[in-house]
């Protein structure tokens, strides 16, 4: 095993606990391929987020450069090149990845769920749409519903990381979501009026997610049988933590929420049986259009070309 590859699989381990317990369920080729993409991922992400905002602004700006000369020194740059042609990956979509964090870098305030999916699409729905390049998904039929579950898991993310995003003054919960204005300010002191109100405005952006969540779950006929169970798992444990923050309002601003594992291994158990009740997720290719309004904000050209 290469050095590189010990590290993504270390950084994936440790950082994508959710993901990459359902990453166990890929044959191992996929499985050493997805932790190089999410330690590259994972790597930008932190750059973007560093302190003072947009200290690493020059960096990702260089980082783009490589990836449209398609040559890199940096050494985890070098390797998403790799990847990127072994598996045929547009680099439009490395791209739009990019600059979706180039933006991100800086204190923000969302004002509308347009302006959430699209923001979601560039840090979430883009690494699903390059997943699906290394899970060998040729029917662009599938690549819709691979953008909605990176949609929904973001934003079960955003709901997840209210206070977290606040500490560098980030609101991703649409203002048209909110029953009252929201501070980050307001939520990093504590005030009851602008906590409520973030609370339940996260309990609505978790109704639109299961919206894209349920889409998602029309598509995973798509994806080869050796990697279905794995993505089905994936999201049905981030939708978890949705469920979590529903049904535990009193402990929301206490502590991050998180899925016990016990937990979690109950909800693999259920997708086991569900598959056994009600048939293979093949039975409904072809058979269910994709729901055009979910992608109003978005330019399918971008990924559907």
């Amino acid at each position: 095993m290469s050095d590189q590859l010990t590290k993504a699989k270390t950084t994936f381990n440790a950082h994508a606990k959710t993901f990459s317990l359902a990453a166990r369920f890929l044959p191992q080729q996929r499985y050493d391929a997805v932790a190089r993409l999410y330690a590259f991922c994972r790597e930008l992400d932190d750059l973007a987020d560093a302190e003072p905002a947009g200290i690493n602004h020059e960096t990702l700006l260089s980082i783009r450069q490589d990836i449209c000369a398609g040559t890199s020194l940096n050494t985890d740059v070098s390797d998403m090149l790799e990847l990127q042609h072994q598996f045929e990956i547009p680099t439009t979509l490395l791209l739009d990845f990019i600059d979706a964090l180039i933006d991100d870098q800086y204190p923000r305030q969302l004002k509308d769920i347009d302006e959430l999916v699209r923001f979601a699409y560039g840090v979430a729905s883009t690494v699903g749409l390059m997943m699906c390049h290394i899970f060998g998904v040729n029917d662009k039929r599938a690549l819709p519903f691979a953008v909605d579950l990176g949609v929904a898991m973001q934003m079960s993310n955003i709901a997840r990381d209210i206070l977290e995003d606040a500490q560098r003054g980030r609101i991703y919960v649409p203002a048209d979501l909110l029953p009252s204005p929201v501070t980050c300010q307001g939520l990093l002191a504590g005030d009851e009026d602008h906590r409520h109100s973030a609370y339940k405005g996260a309990l609505r952006l978790l109704n639109i997610a299961g919206e894209y969540y349920t889409s998602a779950t029309m598509g995973y006929g798509y994806l080869p049988r050796s990697v279905r169970h794995a993505i089905k798992v994936a999201a049905r444990l981030y939708q978890a933590i949705g469920e979590k923050i529903v049904a535990n309002p009193d402990s929301y601003w206490q502590q991050r929420t998180v899925v016990a594992r016990e937990h979690k291994c109950r909800l693999i158990a259920d997708l086991f049986l569900q598959r056994l009740r009600d048939g293979s997720s093949t039975l409904l290719i072809g058979k269910v259009e994709h729901p055009d309004y979910l992608h109003q904000a978005l330019d399918q050209r971008r990924f559907t070309a």
